[in-house]
């Protein structure tokens, strides 16, 4: 089974990710590739595949991604081999153009959108992440309001992460899970 997590930047999806894998033997996640630049505690082949546009590119007219996309001037993907080659259920990192591209294709998955608790709380988050200039962050926030407003219409759960209370989160996202598989 597919299960596609997506939400705005700076929601929490990789954190909850990685606890929900590790709390479930049965699932697995698929590390994406992406051309952003490598933030300081992440480490390639673990967080990211970071690639080369030029690499990046050359893996599109491939056909070697199941999805991707351009998004905050970087671009993401998922792989198709790593797709493929799963033993274990899946759950997939993906932003929202990525997810519904998935959907398009009619590729059997649930899809789960997590919810800031507010534009406010989560423009907080992204600006504890480090170094971002106000043109980005608004752009960010813009995205993310228009995500969020789309959310329901694309997704077959959303899921709000609450400030402090990501464990509550995890649990609901577990249950849903639970209740697909």
């Amino acid at each position: 089974m597919l299960f596609i997590i997506s939400g705005p930047s700076g929601v929490g999806k990789t954190f909850i990710i990685r606890k929900i894998i590790k709390s479930d033997p049965c699932l697995d996640n698929i590390i994406p590739c992406t051309t952003r630049e490598k933030r300081p505690n992440e480490k390639h082949g673990q967080d990211y595949f970071f690639l080369s546009e030029e690499k990046f590119k050359e893996k599109i007219k491939n056909k070697e991604f199941l999805e991707w996309a351009i998004v905050h001037n970087n671009y993401y993907g998922t792989l198709k081999k790593e797709v493929e080659n799963a033993k274990k259920s899946l759950i997939l990192n993906i932003d929202f153009q990525g997810a519904l591209q998935i959907k398009k294709k009619k590729i059997q998955a649930i899809f789960i959108f997590i919810k800031p608790e507010s534009l406010d709380k989560l423009s907080s988050r992204i600006k504890k992440r480090g170094e971002l200039k106000k043109e980005d962050l608004e752009i960010r926030l813009k995205n993310a309001k228009n995500e969020i407003k789309q959310a329901t219409k694309h997704y077959d759960y959303v899921v709000i992460n609450r400030e402090n209370k990501s464990n509550q989160t995890i649990k609901k996202i577990l249950q849903i899970i639970k209740h697909n598989s």
